[in-house]
């Protein structure tokens, strides 16, 4: 039986002149940064308005 270990990330979307937008860059380089560690991206979902969460699995 394999055993994981869970990392919750909360990633805000931005309002920039009465818009709200995604960081793409900001996202790519967390997603990459815990690649790198050895971290897969097991979910991600749309928090409303306010951002993205994304759960992170990792195998011990």
């Amino acid at each position: 039986m394999r055993r994981y270990r869970y990392k919750v990330e909360f990633l805000p979307i931005e309002e920039e002149q009465g818009e709200r937008k995604i960081d793409k860059e900001r996202i790519e380089e967390i997603l990459n940064r815990y690649a790198e560690n050895g971290w897969r991206l097991r979910q991600i979902d749309l928090c409303g308005n306010f951002g993205l969460i994304c759960v992170f699995e990792k195998s011990v």
